[in-house]
């Protein structure tokens, strides 16, 4: 069975969300409340960055996004025990899209890096890759599923559970990244 590429971007690989510089909590709710959230982000293909860990927060990027770049990059030091988990999304061109395809074909740390820090850098040609288009529109419908229940307003966007029990849902980049690692709760 042969799937276009006009077919999956129907089916939400068009997604764009404007794009904010500056971080600020878009939505925070009791974990009760958030636990679908944080279900459907869990079955996502995420990419892992940093230990396992029962502390962890996804990261919806889009890989065209520079606020991403500058949030990868500053992630690159210690983040207090938290794993975070990279979504992809924001496909909004053939280049975008196929960046995101070798992300989440790969779930590849590696990958994610040269997506972000080599983006002019040669990458296989995956958009006639059924596995990988399907597993795209996973990673896509799983933002889809959660943005109207956190107000996702652009990318960067952090998803946790504080330790006091609060989905937290933070667009941009933190000033003082230290302050919201320690922030992150077990999920």
């Amino acid at each position: 069975m042969g799937i276009s590429r006009r077919g999956i971007l129907t089916l939400g690989l068009g997604m764009l969300l404007p794009l904010r510089a500056m971080a600020e909590p878009v939505s925070q709710g009791p974990i009760s409340q958030g636990k679908d959230v944080l279900d459907a982000l869990s079955l996502a293909p995420w990419i892992a960055d940093g230990a396992e860990s029962r502390r962890h927060a996804y990261v919806v990027f889009a890989p065209w996004c520079p606020v991403c770049k500058i949030l990868f990059q500053r992630t690159r030091g210690a983040r207090d025990g938290v794993q975070l988990r990279w979504v992809a999304g924001g496909s909004r061109d053939d280049r975008s899209t196929n960046q995101n395809l070798n992300v989440v074909s790969n779930r590849s740390l590696d990958m994610l890096t040269r997506i972000f820090l080599e983006p002019g850098a040669e990458i296989a040609d995956l958009q006639k890759n059924t596995q990988a288009l399907l597993t795209l529109v996973r990673s896509e419908g799983a933002i889809k599923t959660v943005a109207p229940k956190i107000n996702l307003t652009g990318y960067p966007t952090l998803i946790f559970a504080d330790r006091g029990g609060r989905v937290q849902a933070i667009a941009g980049v933190p000033h003082d990244l230290d302050a919201l690692f320690a922030q992150v709760g077990s999920a």
